[in-house]
């Protein structure tokens, strides 16, 4: 039935209908007049019946036409007019994407903590400092009771701001949060209700900032500090990052004057290198070792490794650190095929500073270190931090053109943690592509980071270029990737770091 009304609807269909029963009428008159002997008075009314009936037919026809091109026309017109709102959608909805996308690179560079708590107390978003202040994971936060979160001490001190905030009210006040490498953590709290200007907003900010660190009273705002010589020294100007460094310094270490102890830590060797594998998940490629750096006293003392990196950093100290990497990785390999001819170096990726990527003598420190080992020099490939080919892209570019002759590789590491777009990789020379751990920790719960990871996969694999997959943790993530065809592996669920020379 459908298929015969749609039939009829067709034009020409129409029109021979109207012709057949046009001839239809002519018949019926010519047969008419026949019978009727040619009588005049028949003859003129048959003929009126006739023209009245075409005449109508005709005029139904226009009619039908006319009504029909009107019709088409506004449906055009209502098709251009969707096809611009489906753009303008499109655009709102990219826009939208940008800016959220902008939004959590501002959120998750800010040092603050910075929380959305709904009516039920429940974590619904939070930026990276919150992951690393908690040391819990993305899916141990989100949607959890902020209680959990935080911890009771800390729950307790926030819970009585909260019926006020959601009345409406910024609420602003301070909260001690301790840690248990850093404790006195004062923080600036702030509650901003959401929606603002609502009477019941649907949940509210949380804004932790830290203002300071109170390690023992001190008159006004600690502008003096007593030395163990019972000197009493002027600090008037430090602001909370030179007070956490300090903070760092003395609970982790126990230096005293952290950049004298750096230096002879470097000069008398007490820095230890760890590696960890990374693993093949293709066959015919081999696997390869990421070089770590370890301070024999964090080993001693059983302290989390990595502590004397803030230091270094803030004392201008991680270039001398990675020379140091870099000479001692050397030479250890020396060494290791010296004690035993058949070895053979496997691949060493080696983590870069900013500072050392930025100079041209490291490069050629570099050339001058491989140069020891002219008959069997050790494959070292050197990792490039994605925020740093970003801001010196002209300096990374000639670092790699620089120690690429040597038979050096590269990594850019951290892939995707600003921004997942490759534009900023246009004419650098790289070998492998590190995939940020961010994003692969969160490809089984998040379709976001899986297209993420799929698309990353996909253009590496068309440029040449091999992924690597960091922080895969569990066996589900591991299958994941091995099904999506990323082409390496690391992570504590793939293997542990330990000294060099125990890999397996």
């Amino acid at each position: 039935m459908n298929a015969l009304l749609r039939f009829l609807r067709l034009g020409w269909v129409r029109v021979t209908l109207v012709m057949l029963a046009a001839g239809s009428l002519g018949a019926m008159l010519v047969a008419t007049i026949y019978l009727t002997l040619l009588d005049l008075q028949w003859l003129a009314f048959l003929g009126g019946v006739l023209f009245a009936a075409v005449l109508a037919m005709a005029s139904r026809v226009s009619k039908a036409e006319w009504t029909i091109a009107r019709r088409t026309r506004q449906l055009d017109r209502a098709r251009e007019q969707l096809a611009q709102e489906v753009a303008r959608g499109r655009h709102a909805a990219d826009a939208m994407r940008i800016t959220e996308a902008r939004m959590r690179l501002v959120n998750d560079a800010l040092p603050s903590l910075v929380f959305f708590i709904d009516r039920d107390e429940r974590c619904h978003y939070h930026n990276r400092a919150v992951e690393q202040k908690t040391g819990s994971l993305a899916e141990r936060i989100d949607g959890h009771l902020l209680r959990d979160v935080v911890g009771d001490d800390v729950y307790l001190n926030i819970a009585p701001h909260i019926p006020q905030t959601l009345s409406g009210k910024v609420i602003d006040y301070e909260l001690a949060w301790d840690s248990a490498n850093a404790p006195d953590l004062i923080y600036t709290a702030r509650h901003v209700p959401y929606p603002p200007d609502d009477d019941q907003p649907r949940g509210f900010f949380l804004l932790l900032t830290r203002t300071a660190l109170q390690a023992a009273p001190t008159p006004a705002l600690a502008q003096e500090h007593t030395t163990e010589a019972g000197d009493v020294v002027a600090v008037s100007g430090e602001g909370g990052e030179t007070l956490y460094l300090r903070a760092i310094t003395d609970e982790l270490m126990g230096w005293d004057d952290p950049r004298a102890k750096f230096v002879r830590a470097l000069e008398e060797n007490q820095f230890l290198l760890f590696a960890q594998k990374i693993l093949s998940l293709k066959q015919g490629i081999p696997d390869c070792y990421e070089i770590l750096l370890r301070l024999q006293e964090e080993e001693d003392n059983l302290l989390p490794p990595g502590g004397f990196i803030p230091v270094a950093e803030r004392y201008g100290m991680m270039e001398a650190l990675d020379r140091w990497v870099v000479r001692n990785l050397v030479t250890w390999c020396l060494e290791k095929q010296r004690s035993n001819a058949a070895w053979r170096a496997p691949f060493y990726c080696v983590n870069l500073s900013e500072a050392a990527v930025r100079n041209p003598e490291f490069a050629r420190f570099v050339r001058h270190e491989l140069q020891r080992a002219r008959s069997d020099p050790p494959s070292l490939c050197f990792e490039i931090g994605e925020q740093d080919v970003i801001n010196h892209h002209a300096s990374v570019e000639q670092f790699i053109g620089a120690l690429r002759p040597a038979g050096c590789r590269f990594t850019i590491d951290a892939f995707g943690s600003v921004k997942v777009s490759f534009s900023h990789l246009k004419g650098l020379a790289i070998d492998f592509l590190k995939i940020d751990g961010v994003i692969i920790q969160n490809i089984l719960r998040d379709p976001a980071a899986l297209a993420k990871t799929r698309a990353i996969k996909t253009v590496c694999q068309k440029i040449g270029v091999r992924t690597i997959a960091e922080f895969v943790e569990t066996q589900e993530t591991l299958d994941k990737l091995r099904e999506i065809g990323v082409d390496y592996v690391q992570g504590f669920g793939i293997a542990q770091p330990g000294p060099i020379g125990n890999e397996s």
